[in-house]
């Protein structure tokens, strides 16, 4: 059982690990938004948002099922071939899913009227293959409770695409630059955790490990990700979508609030980083504690929460003059209208709801869009929770 010790530590090395890419990705937000017009940033927002599906759907929730069983293993001999076999894994359904890609990249992009950035999706692929490679590392120390490792990757993947891009893009729609950046980044974080796991777990790539079955990995994966991906996919879908229904202005003011309040749910994900994989597991005489424990990190994140939404509406009101150009500040009813967002963090969507709001309240509608489909989800966690608590307990 984890320490009360063990539990500060590695909640602090998440709020780190999260904090470095808190800032340098609002330093990179507020670099390009400073460097682009709000039509240029519209153009690329709706690009990267087509890239980012591209990029959750590539996972097909393998990383997510993999921390699991790491998870349950993390302490036993069998430890070794079971990351030898979800990296392989990993590392095969990318080049597979990149492969796919690729044939689709022109149907797709002319499909959502994206034609013209079919040759930036295609300079994307090999970082579509690395991506998720990358980020099972990241997984892969989160389940370990090695979250001083996820710092580090984090540290280099977010640091070096805001020192790249400030070295190598000037202004305009240099979007080439942009990926190329995110694909180097990505790939020098990558040898990073590669690195970090042999030194944590010594001879894992050593093939003397009895590997466990890969099918039964990938059978469990699947539903992992349909229960995720349509939340995750959310705020970016409704980017396309302003794209389509309306102008590159409204697709660059919502985007620009959005950038706001995005990375705000990873509080959250810092503090389950850090407490939820010492309680995911617990047996009948350790279920009331642990329920008491999951209810009292609830309570301070609601408070926590709290005070980020008052902030939110303190930004809007005094805080767009510093850190947008005049051109965006257009953008601060948006920001308020995705408020709900940042509550109701974790994710399904109704997307019949942007096609009644968007045409009649463009960049607004869209993000009242994404505040009112996290509802449902937020409520359906937290009834889940509470019976797997009380059903160990009874």
């Amino acid at each position: 059982m984890p320490t009360a010790t063990k539990y500060a530590k590695e909640t602090l090395w998440a709020l780190a690990s999260k904090g470095v890419a808190f800032v340098f990705y609002y330093a990179l937000v507020y670099f390009l938004t400073r460097q682009m017009t709000v039509e240029v940033w519209g153009d690329w927002s709706a690009f990267l948002a087509l890239l980012n599906i591209v990029l959750l759907i590539s996972d097909q929730g393998i990383n997510a099922a993999n921390k699991r069983y790491i998870a349950e293993t993390r302490d036993s001999a069998e430890l070794g071939g079971l990351v030898c076999a979800t990296l392989t894994l990993r590392v095969i359904a990318s080049l597979l899913f990149t492969v796919v890609i690729a044939l689709l990249i022109r149907p797709l992009l002319s499909w959502l009227h994206q034609a013209d950035h079919i040759a930036l999706m295609q300079r994307s692929l090999l970082l579509i293959a690395l991506y998720r490679v990358m980020d099972y590392f990241k997984s892969l120390f989160e389940a370990l409770h090695r979250l001083r490792s996820t710092f580090i990757i984090n540290t280099v993947e977010h640091g070096l695409k805001l020192i790249l891009i400030l070295l190598l893009y000037h202004e305009g729609d240099e979007f080439f630059t942009i990926v190329t950046a995110f694909t180097v980044a990505v790939a020098a974080a990558l040898a990073i955790g590669f690195v970090l796991a042999i030194q944590t777990i010594p001879g894992v790539f050593v093939p003397r490990h009895a590997w466990p079955n890969i099918r039964q990995l990938y059978l469990y994966s699947l539903p992992v990700f349909l229960m995720s991906i349509a939340g995750f996919i959310s705020p970016e879908i409704d980017t396309i979508m302003l794209k389509n229904l309306a102008t590159d202005y409204e697709t660059g003011i919502y985007s620009a609030a959005k950038q706001i309040v995005i990375f705000l749910p990873h509080l959250a994900l810092a503090f389950s980083m850090g407490i939820i994989p010492g309680i995911s597991i617990f047996d009948e005489t350790a279920a009331s504690i642990q329920r008491r424990l999951y209810y009292r990190l609830l309570a301070g994140l609601a408070g926590l929460y709290l005070i980020v939404c008052l902030g939110i509406v303190m930004f809007a009101r005094w805080g767009m003059d510093l850190f947008f150009r005049p051109e965006y500040h257009a953008a601060s009813t948006t920001l308020l209208v995705l408020i709900p967002f940042v509550v109701f963090n974790a994710a399904t969507i109704f997307t019949g709801k942007n096609w009644l709001l968007i045409p009649v309240w463009g960049a607004v509608g869209a993000a009242a869009a994404s505040s009112l489909a996290y509802l449902p989800y937020c409520l359906l966690n937290l009834i889940a929770a509470d019976k797997a608590f009380s059903a160990s307990r009874a």
